[in-house]
């Protein structure tokens, strides 16, 4: 009868270290494989122009131009409330001429429809029961601008 012998397994040796040559000849590879393709990315935009953004257009448009009525009351607004004393926390408006989220709205609406469709996203973007006025003492400045941006996005998403 034959006996098995346990077959014991070796430690685990640590991989050599690689040299400093060794190093800089893997990191030259793999530069060499990045500025190849950064190389081809420039060729298919150099062979077809048409794929390349002309950004001089995209900076010639204003949101007036590309938005609809509700976005850019939203957009007027928040470029409002951004503005240096354009914003106020505890009054409607003071002396600074500065303005809370509602009264932002009623100062740039130029219908009561396009004030009441803000009014809703405005509420929609805050995401809280709270009247916007007590939304308003609890936040800063930079806060109130987002919340305006966000309902400006939701107004462009929905296409108002």
């Amino acid at each position: 009868m034959t006996t098995a012998t346990p077959v014991r397994a070796r430690p685990p040796t640590a991989a050599p270290a690689l040299s400093l040559d060794a190093r800089l000849a893997a990191v030259g590879a793999s530069m060499t494989v990045r500025l190849d393709q950064a190389a081809l990315a420039h060729a298919v935009d150099a062979r077809h122009p048409e794929t390349v953004l002309d950004y001089a257009v995209i900076i010639r448009l204003t949101p007036a131009d590309t938005e609809r009525p509700v976005a850019a009351l939203l957009r007027r607004a928040q470029a409002h409330v951004l503005s240096p004393g354009g914003w106020s926390r505890d009054t409607g408006t003071n002396a600074r001429g500065g303005t809370c989220l509602e009264h932002a709205l009623i100062t740039e609406a130029r219908t009561g429809r396009d004030e009441q469709e803000a009014r809703i996203l405005l509420r929609q973007a805050i995401g809280s029961g709270d009247p916007v006025t007590h939304i308003n003492r609890r936040i800063t400045q930079a806060q109130a601008g987002q919340l305006l941006g966000a309902a400006a996005a939701l107004a462009a998403n929905r296409n108002l």
